[in-house]
């Protein structure tokens, strides 16, 4: 008696685990349908049912993959008790860059897909939509910074620190994939602390002073 078919959106989901685990392992250039069907185990007729070509499974896998590695969650919207803005703001830095460096691989297809984008509107467009969403979950810590410091802050608006959080998220990101033997993230991040709090002194030396509470995921 033939087993219990799985929904379509599982199968769906399961194909697109599949396409990932080929193109990190064989990179885009050998993401192809027969390669995608064989992974996961089904014909490629089942495969172009749920996606429709090549260039569709190659949209949706970077649709779920950008909702898997650029994740902002509520620790983005609401600071913890009695933590004062600035060290919020540090905290969500250093953890979205502890997540980022823990997926390699999708940094790496995530560049991968930055390049194919340079010729493909709609990759593009999926990508910068990401971002934008992503940069745009700074908003609320860096409202609060700018609310608890009008004075300090008053030629800056809470798009320009999202912005600069996030780039530097990107940017350490970009160095950790292309220069692995001279970048280092937890002295990036000692070092942006030294910068915003040059109060903390000596203190710069260990990055528990601002988020020792965090775990990372």
């Amino acid at each position: 008696m033939p087993g219990r078919k799985a929904p379509e959106s599982v199968r769906r989901d399961e194909i697109l685990r599949a396409a990932y685990r080929v193109a990190a392992r064989d990179r885009l250039g050998g993401l192809t349908i027969r390669a995608v069907a064989t992974e996961a185990g089904v014909s490629a007729g089942l495969l172009l049912f749920h996606f429709e070509s090549k260039d569709g499974l190659l949209i949706d896998l970077l649709d779920w993959m950008l909702s898997h590695t650029i994740v902002a969650g509520e620790f983005h919207q609401r600071a913890p008790a009695g933590l004062p803005p600035i060290a919020w703001l540090l905290s969500i830095v250093e953890r979205d860059l502890a997540h980022l460096l823990k997926q390699r691989e999708r940094v790496e297809l995530f560049y991968d897909y930055w390049v194919l984008g340079t010729r493909h509107p709609v990759i593009r467009r999926l990508i910068r939509r990401a971002l934008h969403r992503y940069r745009d979950a700074f908003r609320p810590a860096a409202h609060a910074i700018i609310a608890s410091q009008p004075e300090r802050y008053a030629q800056l608006t809470a798009d320009d620190l999202a912005g600069v959080c996030a780039a530097f998220i990107e940017g350490c990101a970009t160095q950790t994939i292309l220069d692995p033997s001279r970048f280092n993230a937890q002295r990036a991040m000692v070092t942006l602390h030294a910068l915003i709090l040059p109060s903390a002194g000596a203190d710069t030396s260990s990055l528990a002073h601002v988020a020792s509470h965090i775990t990372y995921p």
